[in-house]
C-alpha cells in the first residue's frame, strides 16, 4: 500500500512556486511556589515602602509570566523543482520577545515529507525518521484501521500507525488515506523524547487539498514543549501554504546553492501589511500579550529610556571600580569601551611569578553590520619587573564573505606546543618569550571556498632568565626553560579550504551557512624566509585535510578526519616550528577525554616532527540505534557511541600508534542548554608498546570521561 501511494504521488509534477505563511508562538508555565506563612519580617505594624510594593506590582503586571510571549511571524516564497531543488524568498519578518528556539521558522531546512521513506530534520532529530510509507515500514510500525469516514463519494480510512522496535526512530498517531485515490488528506503523529535534540514532547499534524487532480499540502502545524526545572516551555508553529502555481517554468540559473534569501525591507513591514498577508488571525490571548509587548518595546525603544538606561550603565560605582570593570556606551554611535576592574589589575600566577596591569577594549559596529574591535593589556612582573603586554586590531569589513584583517603587536610569552596535555602547557620548557608583529586575513573568494594567510615577524628568546616561583614546583612537576639564543623568524602562513556545494541563505547584510554533504578539503602552506628582517628559519611546510559528517541513514552518524603533511624544505627548522601531537593527559586530568577528532586518548608522548606524519581520527554516534532495542533502554536516553584513530611518523623509528574506543553518553538539561556527559573505553596499541611499562605513561587500556556543551547556533556538540 505505501509504495503505491509513494509513486502515485510522486508522479504528481514537477515542481511548483506557493506563498508560505508561519507563525510561530512560545508561552510559558511556571511553577508557583506553595504559598508560606508571613515572615517575622512581615509581621503587622511593620513598615513598607509602599511606593516601592506599587512600583514592584505594575512591573508584574507587565513583565510577568502571564504576559511573556515569544512570536514570530514570517512571510515568504517558495521555489521546488523536483527531485531535490528549492529555494525561498522570505519577504516579511517580525519577532516579539526571543523565538530563537521556536522550530520552523524557514523551509530551506527541508520540508516534512512522508511521501519519503526518511525524513531527515537535523535540526530536531539525532537520526533520520522513518516514514510510515517506507517500503519496508511493517518492519518498523505496526498498523491498525481504527475508523472509516464517508466524505461524499469517497472514503478515508483512518490508520493508527505505533512503533514496533524502540529501536528505531518511528513516530505514533494516525494517518487518513484517501481510498479511491490512495494519498494522504492528513496526518496527525508524534515524537517522544530520545532522540529529540531539545524538545521533550514533539506533534506534526499536516493537511493536504486536492487543486484541480493534484494534492499538495495546505496546512501543517507543530506543537511540542520542553521542562526546564520549574518552567515549561510550550510551543507551537503553525504553516499556511496557499496560491500554488504547478509546474512554473523558473529562470536557467534560478536554483543554485542559495537556498533563500532576504529581502532588504523584509523586516520593516508594518501592522496594513501584516493584517493583507496573514490567513489566520491572532488569538485575544495572542493579541493582548502582543499589544502589551508592543507598549513595552515603545518604551524601552525611546531615545529618552534608552539614554536612562546607558547613564546606569555608565555610570562609575566603587563595584565597578574593584571588581566588575568600568565600561561606557554610545547607543547612537554603536560604540563601547571597558577598563579592567582593580580586582582584574593583578594576575596571581603568571610566567615568573605574580603581576599587574591594566586591560582595556574598544569595540564599534555600523549599522551595514561591520565591525571593529580594538583590545590591549599591559602587565609587570613583581619577581622580575619585566615589562609585558599586547594590542590587537580586528576589522570584519564584509560580513557577507566573512572578510575580516587582524593587525596585532606584543611582547608576551608564549608556547611552543599549544595543544597538548594540560599539565604540559605550564611547563616551563613549553614556553618561550616571543616579540612579535603580524597581520592575518580571511575572506570566502568564491561560495564554499576561504582563503586564510598571515604574515609575522618573531623576536624569539628564551626565559631562562627570569626568576620563578618555586612553592608548587614538586607538584606540578615543574622542569626548567629550553634555553637558546635568541633569533628572528619571518613567517607566512598560506590556508585554501573548501566545501563543495555548500548551501546557505543570505540576509540583507550576513550571509548563514547551512553546510554541506561532502566533505571540506584544506591545503596549508607555512614558509620561514632566510634572510628577511634578519630571519634566521628557512623551511617550508605543506599539509593537507579532509574532514566529514556522515549521516548513515537510522544507523547514526559519522565523523571522520584524515591529515598529514611534511616539511618539504628543511634547510632551517628550529624547535619552536616543528609539528607537535597532543599527549595524553596524566595525573589530575587523566580521566578527561579529549576531542577525539583532534587528538589521541593514550599517546605517551607528545612527539613532534618535521619529516612527513599521517593521521586519522574517526567517531560513529549510533544515536541509540542499537542499544534502544534492549528493554527500558530507550527511557534511560543513554545513546552508545564507537571511534578510533591512528597516527604514522617514521622519524621516530617508523612509530605506529592505533586505538579504539567504545563509549556511552547522555544528554542532560543544564541551564536551558544541553549538557553531554560520556564514558569511554579505549584500547590502544603501539609498535613500542612492547617495551617494559612505564608508571609515568599512559595505559593501553583506559577509562575516561567527557563534559560538552551543545552549540545553540548548530545545535551540534564539538564531536
Amino acid at each position: 500500500m505505501s509504495s503505491t501511494i509513494k509513486r502515485i504521488f510522486a508522479q504528481q509534477y514537477e515542481g511548483y512556486t506557493c506563498d508560505v505563511y508561519i507563525k510561530g508562538v512560545e508561552t510559558f508555565d511556571v511553577k508557583e511556589k506553595k504559598e508560606k506563612e508571613k515572615e517575622d519580617d512581615e509581621k503587622e505594624g511593620e513598615p513598607k515602602d509602599l511606593f516601592e510594593d506599587e512600583k514592584n506590582e505594575i512591573k508584574a503586571q507587565i513583565e510577568g509570566e502571564k504576559n511573556r510571549l515569544n512570536l514570530v511571524e514570517i512571510n515568504l516564497v517558495q521555489h521546488i523543482q523536483l527531485p531535490n531543488k528549492s529555494k525561498e524568498i522570505r519577504t516579511g519578518y517580525q519577532k516579539i520577545g526571543n523565538p530563537n528556539q521556536i522550530y520552523f521558522q524557514s523551509t530551506v531546512g527541508g520540508e516534512f515529507n512522508f511521501y519519503k521513506s526518511l525524513i531527515r530534520k537535523d535540526d530536531l532529530h539525532t537520526s533520520p525518521i522513518v516514514s510510515p510509507l517506507h517500503p519496508s515500514g511493517i518492519l518498523s510500525y505496526k498498523y491498525k484501521l481504527v475508523d472509516i469516514i464517508t466524505e461524499g463519494k469517497d472514503t478515508i480510512y483512518k490508520v493508527e500507525i505505533g512503533p514496533r522496535d524502540v529501536g528505531t526512530s518511528t513516530m505514533e498517531g494516525h494517518l487518513y488515506i484517501k481510498k479511491h485515490e490512495w494519498v494522504l488528506t492528513k496526518i496527525d503523529v508524534t515524537l517522544h523524547k530520545g532522540n529529540l535534540k531539545i524538545y521533550d514532547n514533539f506533534r506534526i499534524v499536516q493537511e493536504y487539498q486536492k487543486l484541480d487532480s493534484i494534492w499538495v499540502v495546505s496546512k501543517q502545524m507543530f506543537e511540542y514543549d520542553t521542562k526546564y526545572a520549574k518552567e515549561t516551555v510550550h510551543g507551537s508553529t503553525t504553516v499556511v501554504y496557499s496560491n500554488y502555481i504547478i509546474n512554473p517554468v523558473f529562470p536557467e540559473k534560478f536554483f543554485t546553492n542559495e537556498l533563500g534569501t532576504t529581502v532588504d525591507e523584509a523586516y520593516d513591514r508594518d501592522s496594513t501589511y501584516w493584517n493583507e498577508v496573514r490567513p489566520i488571525p491572532l488569538t485575544e490571548e495572542e493579541l493582548r500579550k502582543k499589544f502589551v509587548q508592543d507598549s513595552l518595546t515603545a518604551i524601552y525603544t525611546k531615545k529618552e529610556y534608552l539614554d536612562s538606561v546607558d547613564a546606569v550603565f555608565n555610570k562609575i560605582t566603587p563595584l565597578k571600580v574593584l571588581y566588575f570593570g568600568i565600561e561606557h556606551r554610545n547607543r547612537e554611535k554603536k560604540t563601547q569601551w571597558y577598563l579592567s576592574s582593580l580586582a582584574d589589575l593583578w594576575e596571581p600566577i603568571g610566567v615568573g611569578g605574580m603581576r599587574i596591569g591594566p586591560g582595556g577594549d574598544f569595540f564599534k559596529k555600523w549599522e551595514n553590520q561591520q565591525w571593529i574591535d580594538v583590545s590591549t593589556d599591559f602587565t609587570i612582573g613583581f619577581n622580575n619587573w619585566d615589562p609585558r603586554g599586547r594590542v590587537r586590531f580586528y576589522h570584519l569589513y564584509n560580513p557577507k564573505k566573512f572578510a575580516g584583517y587582524t593587525v596585532w603587536g606584543s611582547h608576551e610569552v608564549d608556547l611552543i606546543n599549544s595543544y597538548t596535555a594540560y599539565m604540559e602547557t605550564i611547563k616551563r620548557s613549553n614556553i618561550y618569550m616571543n616579540d612579535q608583529f603580524g597581520a592575518a586575513h580571511r575572506i570566502e573568494l568564491v561560495n564554499g571556498l576561504y582563503f586564510n594567510n598571515t604574515i609575522r615577524f618573531e623576536r624569539r628568546s628564551s626565559i631562562d632568565s627570569l626568576k620563578f616561583n618555586t612553592y608548587f614546583d614538586e607538584e606540578l612537576d615543574q622542569d626548567m626553560p629550553l634555553s637558546f639564543d635568541p633569533y628572528n623568524a619571518f613567517r607566512t602562513t598560506f590556508q585554501l579550504s573548501y566545501t563543495p556545494f555548500q548551501k546557505f541563505i543570505t540576509e540583507p547584510h550576513r550571509k548563514v551557512v547551512l553546510g554541506s554533504r561532502w566533505p571540506t578539503f584544506s591545503v596549508y602552506w607555512e614558509r620561514g624566509w632566510n634572510g628577511a628582517f634578519g630571519s634566521v628559519v628557512d623551511f617550508d611546510y605543506v599539509s593537507f585535510s579532509v574532514e566529514q559528517e556522515i549521516q548513515i541513514g537510522t544507523l547514526g552518524e559519522t565523523f571522520y578526519s584524515v591529515r598529514g603533511g611534511a616539511f618539504v624544505n628543511q634547510d632551517s627548522i628550529f624547535y619552536i616550528d616543528r609539528k607537535f601531537f597532543r599527549m595524553s593527559d596524566t595525573s589530575y586530568f587523566r580521566f578527561l577525554f579529549s576531542n577525539p577528532l583532534y587528538s589521541f586518548q593514550n599517546l605517551d608522548s607528545s612527539y613532534e616532527t618535521q619529516e612527513w606524519y599521517l593521521e586519522a581520527h574517526f567517531i560513529h554516534h549510533f544515536n541509540g540505534a542499537l542499544i534502544n532495542k534492549i528493554p527500558f533502554m530507550k527511557k534511560t536516553g543513554i545513546k552508545e557511541l564507537v571511534g578510533g584513530g591512528f597516527i604514522f611518523l617514521p622519524e621516530h623509528n617508523n612509530y605506529f600508534y592505533t586505538e579504539l574506543y567504545f563509549g556511552v553518553e547522555r544528554t542532560f538539561k543544564f541551564a536551558r542548554q544541553r549538557l553531554r556527559i560520556g564514558g569511554y573505553m579505549i584500547f590502544s596499541v603501539a609498535n613500542t608498546s612492547f617495551a617494559l611499562p612505564d608508571p609515568e605513561k599512559p595505559k593501553n587500556v583506559q577509562f575516561k570521561i567527557s563534559f560538552d556543551i551543545m552549540n545553540e547556533r548548530d545545535l551540534k556538540f564539538n564531536f
